[in-house]
């Protein structure tokens, strides 16, 4: 059985795989912030920006929690601007990110590209690449030390805190405190966020914040109703006669096309949100638990009882989502990220309903989240003697992040009206040319939290926000956040992989559920106690 890239982060968020932080709602990796892991590292919320909150137009749907998002039905039909100069000085700005678009056309011939750099007042020069491929570009780039004015830092690198210090600019004095207040988009990033770029107690770059939601089990809810199946189980057991239900195999329909995923889902029915747990300093691996080998137990079960589809371990993530799209299966798991997506391919389908199920607990009652500060990586500044000239980038990244609702956000998201996007009422709609050039990877620069809007579907805006409304109050928060273990960088990938081979093993039906606890036994020898000692250290110097 294959587990394809989608769902083996939905496992790894819990496997603790490369013992990062959890991935991203985009599947982009955070880095992790903090101490050196060995127990001399200052709290970094002593350096931590003032947080303060940047609204320019009331939401329809106010969030109540740091972990959900506010909705909003349409555009602002009057657009005010968030910024009150033009934050370049008319020179030229370097940047590296990545991306998980198409490539946008070069500058000479994109028209949104060259509207930005005159909102901006700099030559923007964007070098980027398929994310699959910028570990090594960025590898190359800090080897060769021809360095951009900014460059996405997006994983852990070996000896974070000491690459850091000789390559990168110290920005603490910039942004330390109430100095971010200078920066009021910047100002708007949450805590979470900001502890992924802190490290050895100094912050190293701006992060790009992401959804703290996590992973969501997308429903075909219309689908389930016309089915006659139940909508919310409140329990393991209804869950699989909900799943019992949907599946037909005389009439190619299943439940589930999507192992991991569903192992994700079931591991929070049985309390394990996060790869770590944190109790009075101590820390354990969540895997380790008779809790997940349950999960796993109770996965495999259902596997056992023809709920997926019989080929759901052997294809991509694109043949999955088709399949819910077209009423084989039911269900798909994956980042918040990815709901617009279904909202977009629903559209000619009568009554298409994409909804988030939140799972119950096991035996009843609630279940558990993992959560974490979610971010699309940092932009690390080259280093530099001018003051002006780092605050100069501050202040093209805070226009970049300026909130939903302002003139600077509708031209970074949609470009150029009348070129790039059209108006239906308020809401701007993307040209054909305007889908192609608006691929430009600004979100990879810099962007502001998320919110949820879906132009010309306030249903959808509905749906979403519900879904958050039950989820968020179950979130724990990843103990993890903001700790810095070497041996995760070094070591962690590569074991977390034997681990993740393990575990499709029994997936497969090729391992019985027992093998499970030698594999973590494995894990355990040869990082996890490491990496819980380092955790522990790292946790102990914040305390």
């Amino acid at each position: 059985m294959k587990i394809d890239r989608r769902s083996f982060l939905g496992l790894t968020a819990l496997a603790g795989v490369g013992a990062l932080s959890a991935c991203g709602p985009d599947g982009s990796t955070p880095p992790q912030g903090g101490g050196s892991g060995d127990g001399a590292t200052p709290d970094a919320s002593t350096v931590l920006p003032t947080y303060k909150a940047f609204e320019v137009a009331a939401p329809d749907l106010p969030s109540d929690s740091e972990f959900s998002l506010p909705g909003y039905y349409t555009y602002p039909a009057s657009p005010v601007a968030a910024t009150t100069e033009t934050p370049g000085s008319g020179g030229s700005i370097t940047t590296m990110t990545y991306t998980y678009d198409p490539i946008a056309p070069e500058l000479s011939n994109n028209q949104h590209w060259q509207n930005i750099n005159s909102l901006l007042g700099v030559d923007l020069g964007i070098t980027y690449s398929p994310s699959a491929d910028y570990d090594a570009k960025f590898a190359t780039t800090i080897a060769g030390g021809d360095l951009p004015d900014m460059i996405n830092i997006r994983t852990v690198q070996q000896q974070m805190p000491a690459m850091l210090a000789a390559t990168f600019a110290d920005l603490t004095e910039h942004l330390s405190g109430d100095a971010v207040l200078d920066y009021p988009a910047l100002a708007a990033i949450p805590e979470g966020t900001w502890r992924t770029a802190i490290f050895e107690n100094a912050i190293w770059g701006v992060p790009i914040p992401r959804s703290p939601i996590g992973g969501v089990l997308y429903t075909r809810n219309d689908l389930l109703i016309e089915r006659g199946a139940n909508t919310e189980p409140a329990s393991y057991e209804e869950f699989v006669e909900m799943a019992t239900t949907l599946t037909d195999a005389s009439k190619s329909q299943w439940a589930f096309g999507d192992p991991g995923g569903i192992l994700s889902h079931v591991a929070q029915m049985n309390g394990v949100g996060n790869a770590w747990v944190e109790e009075n300093g101590e820390f354990s691996y969540a895997q380790a638990s008779p809790a997940y080998e349950q999960a796993l137990a109770d996965t495999v079960a259902m596997i056992e009882a023809g709920l997926f589809h019989p080929d759901s371990g052997a294809v991509q993530n694109t043949e999955r989502n088709e399949w819910v799209n077209n009423g084989t299966t039911c269900f798909a798991y994956g980042g918040y990220a990815g709901w617009s997506k279904f909202f977009v391919a629903g559209a000619g389908i009568e009554g298409f309903q994409m909804t988030g199920q939140v799972a119950p607990g096991r035996d009843g009652g609630d279940s558990v989240r993992g959560g974490s500060g979610f971010s699309a990586g940092f932009m690390a500044f080259r280093p530099t003697d001018d003051p002006e000239r780092i605050a100069e980038l501050l202040r093209v990244l805070n226009w970049l992040a300026s909130p939903f609702g302002s003139t600077e956000f509708l031209a970074r998201k949609f470009g150029v009206e009348g070129v790039n996007y059209t108006l239906e009422g308020s809401d701007p709609v993307l040209t054909s040319l305007g889908a192609s050039e608006t691929t430009l990877p600004l979100r990879y620069l810099s962007e502001p939290p998320s919110v949820l809007y879906e132009p010309g579907n306030p249903d959808a805006v509905d749906q979403q926000f519900e879904f958050m409304a039950k989820a968020s109050p179950l979130i724990v928060p990843d103990p993890t956040t903001g700790l810095y273990s070497e041996t995760a960088v070094t070591a962690g990938a590569s074991a977390g992989t034997a681990l993740g081979d393990a575990r499709d093993e029994i997936l497969a039906g090729r391992q019985p559920v027992s093998s499970w606890s030698t594999a973590v036994e494995d894990y355990m020898l040869e990082v996890g106690n490491s990496l819980k000692d380092e955790y522990e250290a790292a946790f102990a110097a914040q305390a």
